[in-house]
């Protein structure tokens, strides 16, 4: 009777996977691929209704913040500057951690969160709702190894839109 039970126990354990592995399938065959342009103009590059423009990028920052709360860099922190212009007919948030930056062998980072919120702390209003026709600055911080050489960023919109990608200037 044992050995009954273990082996539906088994079987059932083997039918879970397989129903797991036909779904993982199913999903990566039918989630539409990303779509991701390429601006020649960093001027023209617009995703979800929003225009950005690189105006700088500061790469081998060791720390952000007060002295007694700063924020180390695992490498060094590249600050990227950046404006936001709401083109669309409403206001939206931009998703700052939604952002990414990439090396010259397309390894992307993410916008160090923690670091973020001291360069918030003097005004940035990126992490703020833009109005439609209002333009925002302000500056992301990613943290990335103190030997990599940034390329690109990855900017988007609102939710699971598409973003573009922008070539990056070289670092000041």
């Amino acid at each position: 009777m044992h050995r009954w039970r273990v082996r539906r126990w088994v079987a059932g354990g083997m039918l879970s996977s397989a129903v797991l592995v036909a779904f993982g399938v199913w999903a990566v065959l039918t989630t539409p691929s990303t779509v991701v342009v390429t601006a020649a103009d960093p001027d023209a590059a617009l995703a979800a209704g929003f225009a950005f423009d690189v105006t700088g990028l500061r790469c081998g920052v060791s720390s952000i913040g007060p002295e007694d709360m700063a924020q180390k860099a695992a490498g060094q922190f590249c600050l990227l500057d950046l404006e936001v212009t709401n083109n669309s007919g409403e206001p939206k948030l931009f998703d700052s951690g939604a952002q990414r930056v990439r090396d010259t062998n397309g390894v992307a980072y993410a916008v160090a969160d923690q670091a973020a919120e001291f360069l918030d702390d003097d005004g940035s209003s990126l992490f703020t709702e833009v109005a439609p026709g209002e333009t925002v600055s302000g500056v992301l911080p990613f943290d990335v190894p103190s030997d990599v050489r940034l390329r690109e960023a990855t900017l988007t919109g609102p939710g699971s839109t598409p973003g573009v990608r922008v070539l990056l200037p070289e670092p000041r």
